[in-house]
């Protein structure tokens, strides 16, 4: 009996192990998830840590003094920011009934000349809009009771959602201080024959996924801040919020204008009714999107994969659907490193046999010659 190829059998081993890992990781992703959470900090804020280590500084010291400016961070923005959003919300809240006001006033002339042309049309429309609230209301109250039974019902689950908030930062400063020694046992693990082609792969995409990553995260801050201080210096309503939403949510291809510029809008006009206004607030998005696909992206993303706003949405989607919150954090990074992988796959392919190889000389093998 012919034994089989060592070759192959360590390819199956090491392919099989790494299905079973992932296996492992979506069934009990719930139980993983503060683990992975705290394995993307890491991954994330090893940069700093290792300018620390170069240093000639421990990696300990490193991860403490960054803990340190994070937590001052975080306590700055709890001092500052999130009283001003405060403020804003009650502002908000005092003047939405006056906002509904005037957009009732805009609206109804044009919904009295709809519905004088079109009666028997707009009456249908709003019963059957009626009937549909009245129908549907009753179970969308009744799931979201039950998810909110579910969520905040049973005293253990909520005790462990506190618990996964304080293991997460435990978890990354644990895997930020060992990040080298994880790594190099994660490296003697591949099979020998595989590790160098393995190893450049996984260097190609960590170098693109690290940049994209780290650069959409300092694009989006940058924006969030001209966002915020443009919305605010023209006196719009909620502005600080709206344009601290808008510049993070630029992570997600369109998403800023759907956050940000309609409420914007929506709301600077219904305080102050005023044209030069609303082109104020297009000109402050639209300068900070020109800013972000002129001068950021081509300077921060320059070294990161190219992915595809159309590919970027289906991985959020999949991820979302597939993994929830977790699936939303790895979607773009699993993007950009299936684009790796299969632009080298495309690669081998068009350097192969199958797709180079000339067609059959007549009176050869193959249908050409057979047909002869």
């Amino acid at each position: 009996m012919r034994r089989p190829d060592p070759a192959i059998l360590r390819l199956v081993v090491f392919l099989g192990s790494l299905a079973a890992v992932l296996t492992l990781l979506i069934v009990f992703r719930r139980i993983f998830q503060p683990l992975l959470l705290g394995l993307g900090l890491a991954y994330l804020f090893d940069p700093p840590v290792s300018w620390f280590e170069r240093r000639g500084r421990s990696r300990t010291l490193g991860v403490v003094v960054l803990a340190a400016v994070l937590i001052v961070a975080a306590v700055g923005t709890l001092l500052f920011v999130i009283p001003a959003i405060g403020e804003q919300l009650d502002n908000l809240a005092d003047r939405l009934p006056r906002y509904q006001q005037r957009i009732r006033e805009l609206v109804k002339p044009l919904f009295d000349r709809v519905e004088a042309r079109y009666p028997d049309e707009v009456g249908d429309l709003q019963q059957r809009f009626v009937d549909g609230l009245r129908e549907n209301l009753p179970k969308l109250a009744g799931a979201l009771g039950q998810r909110l039974q579910s969520l905040f019902g049973n005293v253990l689950d909520f005790v462990l959602f506190l618990l996964n908030l304080v293991f997460v930062p435990v978890f990354a400063f644990y895997l930020l201080v060992d990040w080298p020694k994880l790594k190099k046992g994660i490296v003697d693990l591949i099979p020998v024959p595989y590790r160098q082609v393995t190893l450049a792969r996984v260097q190609e995409v960590d170098a693109a996924v690290a940049s994209f990553l780290r650069g959409q995260l300092t694009i989006a801050l940058v924006l969030a801040a001209i966002n915020a201080t443009g919305l605010v210096a023209l006196g719009v309503p909620f502005g600080l919020v709206l344009g601290l939403i808008s510049g993070l949510a630029n992570m997600i291809p369109y998403m800023a204008l759907v956050v940000g510029l309609a409420p914007a809008l929506v709301l600077c006009w219904a305080e102050h009714q005023s044209w030069a206004l609303l082109a104020g607030v297009i000109a402050v998005f639209g300068g900070a999107q020109l800013l972000e696909g002129t001068v950021l992206s081509p300077r921060i993303l320059s070294k990161s994969v190219n992915l595809h706003p159309v590919w970027v949405l289906l991985a959020i989607i999949a991820g979302g659907s597939l993994f929830g919150f977790v699936g939303l954090l790895v979607a773009v990074p699993s993007a950009a490193a299936i684009q790796v992988f299969a632009r080298h796959w495309l690669k081998l392919y068009k350097d192969s046999t199958i797709f180079g190889s000339p067609p059959p000389e007549p009176g050869g093998e193959g249908p050409a010659g057979a047909s002869g």
